[in-house]
């Protein structure tokens, strides 16, 4: 499989979870050993990475410069033609200009970007308000005691608040716990390819890690995304106040849940 990552935006690369790849007997070894969980999440800003459009006239001419440069050495290189990335590099200067030309006719009107990016603020207000992060710790703890026969226990205000902190949980009075699940929100926005206007998905990443509450001991650590099934626009997104966006950011939370519960305690790899 070929991943085209860059300049023209994140095209998608499926992996398979680091569990599934685990030896089973390993996995039972684990799971065996579990006790009580205790669920947290980090309290860090979540890194927002969005695909907006390009911005007026300037801003479509400037990107149509870059897409029209990069997009025939990206496909000379992924092309089974011998030389093909050379061949992109020579033609490269000719795409740019049509691109450069295409960007000035085909680009959204400033006044547009910019309403709608006053809208999508709005959205990210409300966001905040709704406490997602306990909203994602209280549906795994019900999602796990329901589908596991496992004991889970929310353990708020112990997660990470900074990306790089590696929180010391055998140093923290969690009496009656065995087995962390450190939730760590990761990034979020809006992603597509890198183009003038470019149809996006809602989509959220976290990272989550099975840590045992003794030692500190990292045994299984995994990232999990989320995407909105639909594309649309930026601003079809920032429409009525970015609704649409923030349906879409809830309907992920129990989503990722559910992906949680099931490839940390349900799935079995096959050897």
């Amino acid at each position: 499989m070929v991943c085209v990552v860059g300049l023209l935006g994140l095209v998608g690369c499926s992996q398979t979870p680091k569990i599934y790849k685990k030896p089973p007997e390993y996995v039972e070894k684990i799971r065996s050993s579990l006790g009580t969980i205790g669920v947290t999440v980090s309290f860090y800003p979540v890194k927002s990475e969005t695909n907006k459009p390009a911005k007026g006239i300037i801003g479509g001419a400037a990107r149509g410069i870059t897409v029209g440069a990069t997009t025939p050495v990206v496909i000379g290189a992924v092309s089974p033609v011998p030389g093909g990335t050379a061949i992109g590099v020579l033609i490269a200067p000719f795409t740019a200009v049509v691109g450069s030309v295409y960007g000035v006719i085909k680009a959204v009107p400033a006044e547009d970007v910019e309403k709608a990016e006053a809208a999508a603020e709005k959205a990210i207000a409300r966001l905040k308000e709704m406490n997602l992060r306990q909203t994602l710790i209280d549906e795994v703890v019900k999602l796990g005691k329901e589908q596991t026969g496992l004991s889970f226990v929310a353990l708020p205000g112990t997660g990470p608040r900074d990306p790089n902190e590696v929180v010391r949980y055998d140093k923290i009075d969690i009496r009656d716990i065995d087995t962390i699940l450190e939730l760590r929100a990761e990034k979020a926005g809006l992603r597509g390819l890198y183009s003038l206007d470019p149809p996006s998905d809602v989509f959220i990443e976290v990272s989550a890690r099975l840590i045992r509450a003794h030692d500190n001991e990292v045994v299984v650590s995994e990232t999990f995304f989320c995407a909105s099934e639909e594309e649309r626009k930026y601003t079809e997104w920032s429409q009525n106040e970015g609704r649409l966006f923030v349906d879409e950011f809830n309907s992920c939370i129990p989503e990722l849940a559910e992906k949680i519960v099931d490839d940390f305690f349900l799935v079995y790899p096959i050897s």
